[in-house]
């Protein structure tokens, strides 16, 4: 079960769709949502900063100062928006799941690196929610949520920018054979079971690939029914389209709430490489993924 969800609140518009979206994951559940800001620590970023001269130090303490600044109207507006969301769903807080409904709270870190401090955070949640969708203010750069897919070891909730009020009953599943995708399907369990409809589909990047993609499809098919869940297996042909771009398609088209695929991919120390497939799911979803490595 989804009980203990890391929510990532950044004082940007985004917030106004993550909230929704971890509020969806949670309902089954009656989850918790730890909502997480991260306040900008000067002291710490001062101490990474090497072979300063005296005119840099000044140029420094200007910036350190903006930066200090910046970070106290982002909390301000992350916190309203906490706050906002609570008072319209009637939403008890607590620092931990109570057992009684969704309860939520709010806590802060002080961090020099925010994405290595959410990281360390999320493993001790279920499962965590950062805004997806096109680049804009407040969603990570690629390659801090890349790090954060690679690095939580927890499935990594990417919310879209569109904001909807519509549960999660329908569910895409982006299936290839391979261990990432078998892993999504795994963490994504809970949310399969409590959906009334899933739609596996696959895609051939190759004609000889079509056999395959279409018999893999339909032994995971078969594996989720014996669970009692009505999956259905669909192949996908992209007709001259990326294979993404034909799976988001599809997935949009059968009105899914929800894709759940596996993340492709290495980290190098700070640059993430993704293959082509998750590459483009990152960057242009316009529906809710939910991505484990």
């Amino acid at each position: 079960m989804f009980r203990s969800i890391l929510v990532h609140l950044t004082g940007t518009d985004c917030d106004s769709a993550v909230l929704p979206a971890a509020l969806h994951i949670a309902g089954p559940f009656g989850g918790h949502l730890d909502c997480l800001h991260m306040v900008p620590d000067p002291a710490a970023i001062a101490a990474q900063t090497f072979a300063i001269d005296a005119g840099s130090s000044m140029l420094l303490a200007d910036t350190l100062g903006a930066i200090e600044q910046q970070g106290r109207a982002c909390t301000a507006k992350a916190r309203g928006t906490f706050e906002a969301f609570c008072k319209t769903h009637n939403l008890g807080r607590s620092d931990s799941p109570t057992g009684g409904g969704i309860s939520v709270s709010w806590f802060e870190r002080p961090a020099a690196d925010e994405f290595d401090q959410l990281i360390i955070e999320s493993r001790f949640h279920d499962v965590v929610v950062l805004a997806g969708g096109p680049e804009r203010a407040g969603r990570l750069p690629d390659g801090a949520i890349g790090s954060v897919v690679m690095g939580a070891g927890r499935p990594v909730l990417l919310a879209s920018e569109e904001t909807t009020a519509k549960p999660i009953k329908t569910i895409a599943v982006a299936w290839k054979t391979g261990a990432e995708a078998a892993r999504a399907l795994t963490a994504a369990m809970p949310l399969l079971v409590q959906a009334d409809r899933i739609d596996v589909l696959s895609a051939n990047e190759s004609d000889s690939e079509a056999d395959s993609c279409v018999h893999c499809a339909d032994r995971i098919v078969q594996q989720l029914r014996w669970h009692g869940l009505n999956a259905h297996g669909r192949f996908v042909v992209p007709a001259g389209r990326p294979a993404p771009d034909a799976i988001l398609e599809t997935a949009k088209n059968g009105n899914a709430d929800l894709l759940v695929m596996g993340a492709y991919g290495h980290s190098r120390v700070r640059e993430t490489i993704f293959g082509g497939f998750t590459q483009r799911i990152l960057r242009g979803a316009a529906m809710p993924v939910l991505l484990f490595h």
